[in-house]
């Protein structure tokens, strides 16, 4: 009986193992079933890498929408049936042939045709409410996207056109290698990009807009531009947030910013300084001015935070620069609240400003495709 027993286990393990052997046969053969973590491992990438792809075309189609409506909008209205010109008007047209004699110094003696009332600032919210939309890095890359296109389809012709900018450390190119500054800083990217016939950098680094700190302070070198500068270009600010404190900030109310040695009066005296020599005292030459309000960067958070009942928070800086510049002729690119190049975003961050507030090549380049865009929409197309 018990050898029975132990051949029927015999035969029936050998039925077991027959079958595992047919079943594992069968998932060998089976390719789906070894391809499958590939496949996932494969799809993975792949989305990735749309994912990417997708939110570029995302970026690129929102420029191709917004280009469309802003070309729209200056599109001129054929004329009427309702407004025929007189046939009396048009032989008084064609009989009179006095060349109209145009001052040197007015806008139309300038080198392109500037649009007149181009809005001062471009920023239709504040950094708060951009912020609550999207990130900074998402922002930069869609205003960037536009900013190429506006680029790619201009047809100004800059090649008469004299550029100054006065600036500090971003302006200078801190940040690049000592070959790299005079050829990556963003002025003269901005020289290539529009083909200028010169753009002179007055960046130094370190440099304040006021003088409560002796930083070769704008307030005192902005006499060194030259008078037949066509665009006059002023980024500052960055330097003053890190210094100031709320007495040295000043007042941004006019009846109350006019005191020398603090931000606030040491602005207000130079725009309108600069507005007296170069707009309203320069007979022979006409000049576009415009001021950047610098990016938010995360060195003002930190100098706040060691002393956050006295110092000074960048959007009062902003505030102040958006509403004196213009009160003195100087058109605002707000980069602070347009939310370009904000390192508070670790994206931005790590592929532009690596210290907070230095760009590299790449974050000077999307600097100077913004300010050529700006000049070229504040242009007649």
């Amino acid at each position: 009986m018990k050898e029975w027993l132990i051949r029927i286990g015999c035969v029936l393990l050998g039925v077991i193992l027959t079958l595992s052997t047919i079943h594992l046969k069968n998932l060998i053969t089976d390719t789906e079933f070894f391809d499958t973590k590939a496949e996932i491992n494969e799809q993975d990438s792949i989305d990735e890498k749309t994912a990417e792809t997708d939110s570029n075309a995302d970026y690129d189609l929102e420029a191709k929408l917004k280009y469309q409506d802003m070309v729209d909008k200056k599109a001129t209205p054929a004329p009427t049936p309702e407004e025929p010109t007189p046939v009396a008007e048009k032989q008084e047209e064609k009989e009179d042939t006095t060349e109209e004699i145009i001052p040197p110094g007015s806008i139309r003696s300038a080198p392109v045709r500037w649009i007149e009332d181009y809005p001062s600032i471009n920023s239709d919210m504040t950094i708060e409410d951009k912020l609550q939309v999207r990130s900074s890095y998402d922002e930069t890359m869609a205003v960037n996207a536009f900013d190429k296109m506006v680029i790619d389809n201009s047809t100004i012709d800059f090649s008469k056109v004299k550029i100054t900018v006065l600036g500090d450390s971003i302006t200078a190119g801190s940040n690049l290698d000592d070959g790299e500054k005079e050829e990556y800083n963003w002025p003269k990217q901005l020289k290539d990009i529009l083909g200028c016939k010169e753009v002179v950098n007055l960046g130094i680094g370190g440099s304040t807009v006021s003088c409560c700190v002796d930083h070769y302070p704008m307030c005192k070198r902005w006499a060194d531009i030259e008078s037949d500068s066509d665009i006059i270009i002023v980024m500052g600010g960055s330097n003053d947030m890190l210094f100031e404190d709320k007495w040295q900030f000043g007042e941004i109310e006019y009846d109350k910013r006019m005191t020398v040695g603090t931000f606030c009066g040491d602005l207000d005296d130079m725009l309108s300084r600069m507005e007296w020599t170069y707009r309203d005292h320069n007979d022979d030459h006409y000049c576009k001015m415009l001021y950047i309000n610098p990016p938010s960067t995360i060195l003002n958070d930190a100098v706040y935070a060691v002393d956050p009942g006295n110092m000074v928070q960048q959007r009062s800086f902003a505030e102040a620069i958006n509403t004196i510049a213009p009160a003195y002729s100087f058109e605002v690119i707000d980069m602070y609240n347009n939310n370009i190049l904000n390192s508070h975003d670790p994206d931005i961050n790590a592929k532009y400003v690596y210290d907070g507030i230095h760009c590299n090549k790449e974050g000077y380049t999307i600097i100077a495709e913004h300010v050529a865009s700006q000049i070229i929409q504040r242009i007649e197309q």
